[in-house]
């Protein structure tokens, strides 16, 4: 499948303010889509096929669980050089209704020979933290943040 029939698909359950931060979003519109991974694209909207459920990223008060910038809290409040997969437009954290994360981890992994992207998902939390920097021969890397 190629980007743009990725992008047109993905349209029909995710609007782009749901995708990046506030901040992305106010200064490139609609072009902000252009700084997500494709990979990551594809794999959202094969889990949002799949599950067939809603899936919910950035919504109500929650702004920086899609693309993060430099101008976010999360980003700013670090001591420290950070570097993440939302960051560098490769990671998002969500929710799906009506399950809770530990059901949808496991969904994954369930079905994770169908993936189009090996993945990784972050342990013991209570949302799902996706991205696609798993250079790994396995589909599926947990972590510990």
């Amino acid at each position: 499948m190629t980007r743009r029939e990725i992008l047109k698909k993905l349209k029909v359950f995710f609007s782009t303010k749901e995708l990046v931060c506030p901040h992305i979003y106010a200064r490139f519109s609609e072009s902000s889509l252009d700084f997500l991974d494709t990979r990551l694209l594809e794999t959202l909207l094969w889990i949002r096929t799949n599950i067939g459920k809603p899936i919910f990223i950035n919504r109500g008060a929650a702004t920086q669980r899609g693309m993060r910038c430099n101008m976010c809290e999360m980003v700013k409040s670090k001591k420290y050089a950070y570097l993440s997969s939302h960051i560098l437009g490769m990671g998002i954290d969500f929710d799906v209704k009506d399950m809770d994360a530990d059901d949808v981890r496991a969904w994954l992994k369930t079905n994770k020979d169908n993936l189009p992207y090996n993945i990784r998902l972050e342990e013991n939390v209570s949302w799902v933290h996706l991205d696609v920097r798993n250079e790994t021969a396995e589909k599926i890397v947990y972590f510990k943040d």
